[in-house]
């Protein structure tokens, strides 16, 4: 599969560079949207076929609004093609009808994009059209915004639904629109931070990449817009600005960002965040840093065989690979992804566009209570995180994969299980699992959590009779983990160091290291390895596990330096030492 470079050229490095790049990524998808439901590509998802194929219709609408509203042109074949498929989506009487959005439905997402599109650029979506177009997108949209979202980032849908609405004269329920936010109000965390749906404060909602492209995404847009009560975007823009401090060290020097939880096929979106405060005029950890992380994150994913030969985006996260994505994702899903092109509502003069390139962070560590995390950068601005977070209960698959394993890097990423949950189809870098048949392995889901000093600590508790307390900390060139375990049962343990590519021709990797205590694996592109430390050697033996091909985000084929050993009834510890080096 091609890469953005070798189809549409170089990473876009000015304005009007990531201008010509929106329409090239957009171009592809509204094509096949205007189209009709009939030419959507098939994928497995949860969704209907007319909710996926809206996806496919709405969600460039992210980026091209954007773009009508810096003032930008040359976009108008893209927008005819957008007029043509959504004005049919909302015909009732046309075969490519979508249906009523109902409470809680995938077309609330899509609804979120149109109110937005249709508040910065109604001369090209609203004022083209007939009367008769217009009261039945009108019809559509305000029952977009009576509808129930799910409780969590969702509540933001119906609010820009309902700002489109405003924007073109058509009442709507302010009662309804003041509910959503205050209910938005109550997820708001420490740092500016935000749980992504109900829970507890000792266990609040997934703290994850919705943080930065979902609450903080809309509601910089919604301050910007003026859309919201004065006190209230002061709050959005407020807690922005302290966000942004937590969130630039979720970026390696090479542009790469911290892949964990959910949605990650959105890819470009990563970066959204950046480009909102420039769209809301915002300032925050500065122009230059701000461009910089935005600039080098797309740059990144530039060179990542992400494209269809067509041009248009694929499912996955660093390839095609729906394996790794949730049951959500289908084929216009990842057009999600035009948000990081919000900053081209910011004018060619504003600092985000004019500013120099920012320095790189130094190494250093970054205590972030609100996410459950240290993160620290290595000195060649890589970034890994031990993580304390907790599975989400509604099951996303890969879930505990995607927010539970003790850490999560820039340069590795992760595996997620691709069947049974045996060691090769399991996916069990960066975690300790266990079995008592040597067969059937668990790993940690849920748990609880805290930070002390510099070390995090886990406790959980695979089986009624096993308890485990995981104790986290970053040294030199890695991490450490202590693992006290008290098990009424015999079991078999697994602890995985993180994956890189797998070399070689055959089935066996080369350059790899297996023994007593010690696991290696050495790639072009990192050495991975686990060592047991003090007496624990003479009870792991080191091998190199080979998860199955596609269960990893970066890269088809893995190797995973692992350590396994076997434990009777009682109390033990397990100490080891992991590291990832770049090469």
């Amino acid at each position: 599969m091609p890469t953005p470079s070798q189809l549409f050229g170089p990473a876009p490095t000015t304005r009007e560079g990531w201008a010509g790049a929106l329409l090239a990524l957009a171009a592809p998808a509204t094509r096949t949207a205007a189209a009709g439901p009939g030419r959507m590509p098939v994928h497995a998802s949860m969704s209907d076929p007319q909710a996926v194929w809206f996806e496919l219709v709405a969600r460039p609408l992210w980026g091209l609004a954007a773009h009508a509203a810096g003032g930008l042109s040359g976009a108008d074949r893209q927008w005819e093609e957008v007029r043509h498929a959504l004005t049919r989506a909302v015909d009732p009487g046309h075969p490519w009808y979508v249906g009523r959005p109902a409470d809680m439905d995938q077309r609330l997402v899509e609804s979120a994009a149109v109110g937005y599109a249709l508040a910065v650029a109604r001369h090209h979506l609203w004022d083209p059209l007939t009367e008769r177009q217009r009261q039945q997108l009108a019809d559509w949209l305000s029952t977009a915004a009576s509808a129930t979202p799910w409780d969590n980032n969702w509540c933001f849908f119906p609010v820009l639904a309902a700002v489109g609405l405003r924007s073109v004269g058509v009442p709507v329920d302010e009662t309804r629109v003041a509910a959503h936010l205050d209910r938005i109000e109550d997820f708001a965390l420490s740092d500016g931070w935000y749980a992504d749906g109900p829970g507890t404060p000792e266990r609040p909602g997934s703290r994850d990449h919705y943080v930065p492209f979902g609450f903080h995404f809309y509601g910089l847009l919604l301050a910007s817009l003026k859309a919201v009560d004065e006190e209230r975007g002061r709050r959005y823009r407020q807690r922005a600005a302290e966000f942004a401090g937590q969130f630039e060290h979720w970026f390696a020097a090479d542009g790469a960002a911290l892949p964990f939880g959910r949605s990650l096929g959105y890819r470009f979106a990563q970066g959204a965040f950046w480009s909102a405060l420039a769209a809301a005029d915002q300032p925050a950890v500065g122009w230059s840093t701000a461009r910089t992380l935005a600039q080098r994150n797309l740059a990144w994913w530039w060179q990542r065989p992400v494209l269809a030969e067509d041009g248009s985006l694929t499912v996955g996260y660093a390839y095609p690979n729906t394996g790794v994505v949730e049951q959500y994702l289908a084929g216009g899903s990842p057009y999600w992804g035009t948000k990081v092109f919000a900053s081209l509502a910011a004018t060619e003069d504003h600092p985000f566009w004019t500013a120099p390139s920012a320095p790189d962070l130094p190494p250093g560590i970054s205590s972030q209570p609100a996410a459950a995390m240290i993160l620290a950068r290595d000195a060649a601005g890589d970034v890994v995180a031990l993580a304390g977070q907790n599975a989400p209960a509604w099951n996303p698959r890969g879930g505990t994969a995607k927010y539970a394993k003790f850490a999560y890097s820039t340069l590795a990423a992760f595996n997620v299980p691709t069947g049974e949950p045996s060691l090769e189809q399991g996916g069990f870098d960066s975690a300790l699992a266990l079995s008592d048949d040597g067969e059937r392995w668990r790993t940690r889901s849920a748990g609880e959590s805290r930070i002390d000093g510099e070390t995090l600590v886990v406790r959980w508790q695979p089986w009624p009779d096993v308890t485990v307390e995981t104790r986290l900390r970053h040294t030199d060139g890695g991490h450490l983990r202590e693992h006290r375990i008290t098990t009424g049962r015999r079991l078999h343990t697994a602890e995985g160091a993180f994956s890189v590519p797998k070399t070689g021709l055959g089935a066996t990797p080369h350059n790899v290291t297996e023994r007593p205590g010690l696991a290696r694996a050495t790639a072009d592109t990192a050495v991975s390895e686990i060592v047991c430390l003090a007496a624990d050697a003479a009870r792991r033996e080191g091998v190199v596990v080979l998860p199955l091909p596609g269960s990893h985000l970066l890269h088809p084929r893995t190797a995973l330096p692992t350590l396994r050993g076997v434990l009777d009834p009682g109390e033990h510890v397990l100490r080891c030492r992991v590291s990832l080096t770049r090469r």
